[in-house]
């Protein structure tokens, strides 16, 4: 399952990945990694989640972000869900999220991770694929 949670700022998109990333924890037969470009949410999340907080890491880009990623289950085949918080504000100034999904769908298919993603943004604004395909 890849998923995407579109909308501005205030609308819950944090609060709706926390809450997801809690319900499926019990069930969770492997290792789960929560993404953030901050660690503000670190005291929110359950000490069995896997926090990065990827500023820590020199990723300017979708593409970077993408190797990141590959690296991240290179190393732990383990991973069953990556979540990620803000993708927008590690995607460079005009990013082809096309070309990016469609590599993360690739992951999840010969992987069967359970991807979600939060991007900030006007809805108006949100790209057809990601409605079709990834929205909630």
């Amino acid at each position: 399952m890849i998923k995407v949670v579109y909308g501005t700022k205030g609308v819950g998109k944090t609060r709706y990945l926390i809450e997801d990333v809690h319900s499926i924890i019990d069930d969770c037969k492997g290792h789960i990694v929560f993404i953030d470009n901050s660690d503000e949410l670190i005291t929110a999340l359950r000490h069995e989640i896997r926090f990065v907080n990827i500023t820590e890491y020199p990723i300017d880009n979708l593409c970077s972000f993408y190797g990141f990623i590959s690296g991240l289950v290179a190393a732990n085949y383990d991973i069953m869900a990556i979540y990620v918080d803000r993708l927008d504000l590690i995607a460079e100034e005009k990013p082809d999220y096309q070309v990016f999904f469609e590599k993360i769908k690739q992951l999840h298919d010969r992987f069967n991770i359970r991807f979600v993603f939060s991007i900030s943004g006007n809805i108006k604004d949100i790209p057809d694929f990601i409605t079709k395909e990834y929205a909630l």
